[in-house]
């Protein structure tokens, strides 16, 4: 066999493999993706009940409510939970945060940014499970 031939064929060979070897890379990282999704999904269809759990070790004075409210937020947590808690005074991040009323621009406040927090949000990395419900300070509209 010829040497430019064995030389093709080499270079063949070598681009499969470096072909198989990204193709099973992507495979691993679509698998690790599509769970993460799943587990995201769960995640989301939990937070509401965190909040209730929440609520309620809020207003209790029994001990079994707030270790559940604080076990279950720290499985949330082991999760890559975060909370999205933004402070008064804070832009609006249409990302990160859902206007669900907004008061009138007063003096001292600045436009577009956060009055009050209604509901904290959370997410998972880039992915906003729920965004935090807010108002937020307009200027009032001047009517003609």
């Amino acid at each position: 066999m010829p040497k430019n031939q064995i030389k093709v064929l080499e270079d063949n060979w070598k681009r499969a493999l470096a072909d198989y070897q990204n193709l099973s890379r992507r495979v691993n990282e679509d698998r690790a993706q599509y769970i993460k999704l799943a587990n995201v999904n769960l995640l989301a269809k939990l937070v509401p009940t965190l909040d209730i759990i929440e609520l309620a070790a809020g207003h209790s004075q029994d001990l079994g409510v707030q270790m559940a409210a604080k076990q279950f937020a720290e499985a949330l947590k082991s999760e890559d939970v975060e909370s999205i808690i933004p402070n008064i005074g804070d832009p609006f991040d249409q990302s990160f945060h859902e206007c669900i009323d907004t008061l009138d621009l007063t003096e001292g406040q600045h436009e577009n940014t956060i009055a009050e927090v209604i509901l904290k949000g959370y997410k998972v990395g880039d992915y906003v499970l729920r965004p935090a419900r807010v108002k937020v300070y307009k200027k009032p509209e001047i009517s003609t």
